[in-house]
């Protein structure tokens, strides 16, 4: 074999495998470019496997002309595909390239087929004599003649295009541009170095095939110099998506945290909206009777009974706060008022004292603190649920001194801060982080469930303030509330009352109302017909909704006081049959509730238009709400709250 065919060979095999890498890349998304390339390579490759073929068939001229026409064809096809690749877009779409370089490949490529084809390339009256001693070259074959000529011209100025186009973009800084310049040149060089060869004026091997490979090269390099900064840059990528969705991974984790404490919250709204209905109502005319007894005392009873009396009826009341606490989160605040924090701190401390004093001293540090914004009763209970928490962890533990203190401070921004500190074993480190949340409790193994820490940061929450919970460093747990302080045009409770015009004498004066109480609990329809008759009014009551229409349909009611939750026909169903039949009797109705248990019910509760009665009801506030609808009733002369009068 000759040192020709040798060398066409090894062109060959770099070819093949260039063109192969680059046409199993050329798959990829964002590749497509890349079977150009791979096209290139693999005309590279077709005349490089032609010149083997060639080189071998030594002694057969007809074959080498054959030979030496379909290898000018493949370098005119060679030259086009470096053409599109320079001029077309990314897409490599002919359609792509401008139209002077689409018109003068196809031409060119067409003369070039024509030529080949039509066997008009080769002088068969002359020889091309190749003899080269020194590297054991004598190669004899048909010279080309001015057809021929001609057709490697037009290879050498397609290429040449190529080449300028290139030249340019490496001047304007475009990667890899100047590389594939110089491959071009070298190949071109190659090109005219087979043309003097060919005519005689230098002696040396026919260099077209190494010429392919270095028009191949630099394309090579140019794609592995893609592929190696597409992979960092998918790797910077990965390692970055990785970060991305370890944070979303977190943020997810949070959210769904997040969504399963307001899933909690929201259990816990509806189970107090429940148990207050539950507990509201034996517990309204429980305080309706010992409101009652409690009027009915003579002079001659004992200040023991008396004592008893009143005792009995702070613990209904604070029973009646519990409950109103569960449903702190989403607390009004249009009945704040201006409120001394001392007065609150005082009233925690006598609430808490039975249930403190068995288990620790209690001791309190009050300085002189600005007033506070809130509900009185409201506040109160915040301090009592971790003054009794204080007194249980004392109880639980081993501790030789036993001391619950509260501190009041104002801050250096103007706040106010409640400190209630207890010598106790401290919270535990690992609950510590969730407390507060429902369910949540260091107590378990005694009963605990949690829900007085919650209480207390719904209060804490609706008042505006921060709940701290900590171990202090000297031993202990440390419940700190921070409050801001009122604003100065904030109203005294005092003020508030005096806003409310007086109305005109009904309740408990010769001026009786006709109220009608709407309930399906009979005790309690007893204990409000008991109480509404002492303070002077006439009462008809009723076990439903439907009874309750009956009554309307035949008589006129000052007042009609109905509860929301009733089997059947609720209270709101009722409010929007009188609003169908009777709008007059609508006007006076005053619905009597422990809580909202629906989002419906809530809905309805908050409209400007209903009058609500919070279940334990008191006397004074009884009495309130029936002059604010008395003095706001319709007229006898209006046709009255119902039926006929």
């Amino acid at each position: 074999m000759s040192l020709h065919a040798v060398v066409a060979l090894i062109a060959v095999f770099l070819q093949a495998a260039s063109a192969g890498v680059m046409y199993f890349i050329a798959r990829a998304p964002g590749w497509e470019r890349v079977r150009l390339m791979a096209a290139i390579a693999l005309t590279a490759g077709t005349y490089s496997a032609v010149d083997v073929w060639f080189y071998v068939a030594l002694d057969d001229l007809d074959l080498r002309a054959v030979l030496v026409r379909v290898n000018l064809f493949v370098a005119t096809v060679h030259a086009a595909m470096w053409m599109r690749f320079t001029f077309a877009d990314a897409s490599g779409r002919v359609g792509s390239m401008p139209r002077w370089t689409r018109w003068a490949t196809g031409a060119m490529l067409a003369v070039a087929a024509a030529a080949a084809a039509g066997d008009l390339v080769l002088d068969y009256d002359r020889f091309t004599h190749v003899q080269v001693p020194w590297l054991g070259l004598d190669e004899r074959t048909y010279a080309f003649n001015d057809v021929g000529n001609a057709v490697a011209l037009i290879v050498l100025l397609l290429l040449g295009a190529s080449l300028v186009q290139h030249v340019r973009r490496g001047q304007r800084g475009e990667r890899g541009a100047m590389g594939i310049a110089i491959g071009l040149t070298l190949y071109a060089l190659c090109i005219i170095e087979e043309a003097l060869v060919a005519s005689g004026v230098i002696e040396f091997m026919y260099l077209g095939s190494p010429g392919y490979v270095f028009a191949v090269l630099p394309l090579t390099i140019q794609l592995l110099g893609r592929f190696g900064s597409d992979a960092r840059r998918l790797a910077q990528l990965s390692t970055r998506l990785s970060s991305e969705v370890e944070v979303r991974t977190v943020e997810r984790d949070e959210a769904r945290e997040s969504l399963v404490e307001q899933q909690r919250l929201a259990a816990l709204g509806r189970l107090a909206a429940g148990v207050g209905h539950e507990i509201n109502n034996p517990l309204q005319y429980v305080l309706f009777h010992l409101e009652e007894l409690q009027a009915s005392l003579g002079p001659t009873a004992s200040e023991a009974d008396r004592e008893a009396l009143r005792s009995a009826l702070e613990g209904a009341q604070r029973i009646g706060r519990v409950v109103s606490g569960l449903r702190t989160y989403g607390v009004s605040q249009e009945s704040y008022r201006r409120i001394a924090i001392a007065d609150v701190v005082e009233a925690a401390l006598r609430i808490a004292a039975p249930r403190v004093r068995h288990e620790a001293t209690l001791h309190a540090d009050i300085e002189l603190v600005p007033d506070v914004l809130g509900d009185e009763g409201q506040l109160v209970q915040m301090l009592v649920n971790p003054l009794v928490n204080a007194a249980q962890a004392l109880a639980d533990s081993a501790a030789t001194r036993r001391e619950v203190t509260v501190r009041v401070r104002a801050t250096s921004d103007g706040w106010v801060e409640v400190t209630i500190a207890d010598t106790g074993p401290g919270f535990d480190p690992e609950v510590l982080p969730r407390l507060g949340e429902p369910y949540v409790t260091t107590r378990a193994f005694s009963g605990g469930t949690g829900l007085g820490l919650v209480i207390t940061r719904g209060l804490v929450d609706a008042h505006g303030g921060t709940l701290t919970l900590a171990n202090a460093a000297a031993g202990g747990a440390e419940v700190r509330i921070r409050l801001p302080a009122a604003p100065p045009d904030a109203l005294l409770p005092s003020d508030a009352m005096a806003d409310t015009p007086a109305p005109a004498s009904v309740a408990g004066t010769s001026q009786a109302a006709h109220i009608l109480v709407v309930d399906d609990e009979p005790m309690l329809l007893v204990a409000m017909q008991r109480l509404l008759q002492r303070m002077g009014h006439r009462v008809t009551t009723a076990p439903n909704g439907e009874v309750a229409l009956a009554f309307v349909a035949r008589e006129r009611f000052d007042v009609i006081i109905s509860d929301l939750m009733m089997p059947g026909m609720s209270g709101q169903m009722l409010a929007e049959r009188l609003a169908e039949t009777y709008p007059e009797a609508r006007r006076v109705f005053v619905v009597m509730t422990g809580g909202a248990v629906t989002a419906t019910d809530a809905d309805f509760l908050a409209r400007e238009d209903v009058s609500v009665l919070s279940k334990p009801v008191g006397r004074r506030e009884l009495d309130a709400v029936l002059r604010r609808v008395l003095t706001s009733r319709p007229s006898s002369t209006e046709g009255g709250a119902g039926g006929p009068p």
